[in-house]
């Protein structure tokens, strides 16, 4: 709204320039009467802008003078030279005067028409503006992330430090939001999306039994939305990872499904790839319809052998039960790109050893590495 309002003020700004210089024209060439010449001279006086106006046009119109009287002079004197031809003399006063009156229409008209192209233009620029903007309101309307809204209670800064304190508990304070993370290594290292702990004071991660531990985001990628957390408390014990990231793309209708946190504990889902790109033809994620609540931001999307193909994202708010994930391909690019100071072990390069298990063994043998992520601010 505020681009339209803006739009109109400057064709108002535009338009009024063009009556200040018809008026200006006017004033110069003697067409105003005695009351028009009397009130623009006392505007004269009181606007320093428009005096200066009416200076810089009026030293304007004496060049063109000057320029059209030394071509008139310079013409008599030619035909002088040639015959003392009175009628031809008058002949060419005439032509002069009309000449000087044609310059003058012309200048009047150009200078009509670059202010009207002025007009044109900046309205052009503002109608393109404006539906750019809509078109990103429309696009992030149909966009929606998945992190899940928890109930924040204000408390003491003394209960926080000594929540923070205790081992393995996370604050008393249920946070102000949640979602789901899964292991990428065994020794402590976690992939979330960006937008669940983006501006957290602190984070904590909980697993299926129970038990929070703290976490620092070590790597974050905004453009692709994922993060990389690593477990920061002494207490915590690692494992092997039963899984492995797909570097391959999955296939269109391939079934898949999810774990992750709409709730306090795990939840699970099942779906197909339905779309080979992401949102807005994003290549380097999927569109898949599955059914997702908030929570499930950062949850793993796995295939029937229990690779992890990719990490949902986000849902599409224009319909039910179709989702985004970023390709675990990205994810593994991400990973080995990260600085060596933080990179991870690469338990994830290798085979799963999920496949062949039935889908229920597989779950049982996933809880225990995908986790619930709490973020206080």
């Amino acid at each position: 709204m505020s681009n339209i309002i803006h739009h109109y003020k400057q064709q108002a700004a535009m338009k009024e320039d063009m009556i200040l210089l018809s008026e200006i024209e006017r004033y110069l060439e003697g067409e105003m009467s005695g009351q028009e010449k009397a009130a623009f001279e006392a505007l004269r006086q009181s606007n320093p802008l428009i005096n200066q106006q009416v200076e810089e046009h009026q030293f304007l119109l004496q060049q063109l003078q000057s320029y059209g009287d030394r071509q008139n002079l310079q013409a008599k004197m030619d035909q002088l030279h040639q015959q003392l031809d009175m009628p031809t003399l008058r002949k060419q006063a005439q032509d002069a005067t009309l000449a000087a009156k044609r310059l003058s229409i012309r200048r009047r008209t150009i200078t009509n028409l670059a202010a009207a192209a002025c007009i044109a233009l900046v309205t052009s620029l503002s109608t393109i503006a404006v539906l750019q903007n809509a078109a990103r309101n429309k696009s992030t309307a149909q966009y929606e992330d998945v992190r899940r809204v928890l109930n924040n209670i204000q408390r003491s800064q003394t209960a926080i430090i000594n929540d923070i304190n205790r081992k393995n508990r996370a604050p008393v304070n249920p946070g102000t939001y949640g979602g789901t993370g899964f292991a990428v290594s065994g020794n402590g290292y976690i992939v979330t999306n960006y937008h669940v702990i983006s501006g957290a004071d602190s984070v904590y991660v909980q697993n299926n039994k129970g038990e929070a531990f703290k976490a620092i985001s070590v790597f974050e990628d905004i453009s692709s939305d994922l993060a990389v957390l690593k477990i920061a408390d002494s207490s915590f014990k690692g494992q092997p990872l039963p899984y492995a990231l797909k570097p391959q793309n999955a296939g269109l209708g391939e079934e898949v499904f999810t774990m992750g946190f709409p709730r306090d504990e795990i939840v699970y889902g099942k779906g197909y790839i339905s779309a080979k790109t992401g949102f807005n033809g994003d290549t380097t994620a999927y569109q898949v319809s599955i059914p997702v609540n908030p929570g499930n931001s950062g949850a793993p999307l796995l295939d029937n052998k229990g690779d992890v193909i990719g990490i949902v994202t986000g849902k599409q708010t224009t319909s039910d039960g179709i989702a985004f994930a970023v390709k675990s391909a990205h994810l593994k690019r991400l990973l080995e790109e990260m600085p060596k100071s933080k990179q991870t072990r690469k338990d994830w390069n290798h085979k799963s050893h999920l496949e062949g298990l039935s889908r229920m063994d597989q779950i049982k043998k996933l809880e225990e590495f995908v986790y619930m992520v709490k973020v206080y601010n």
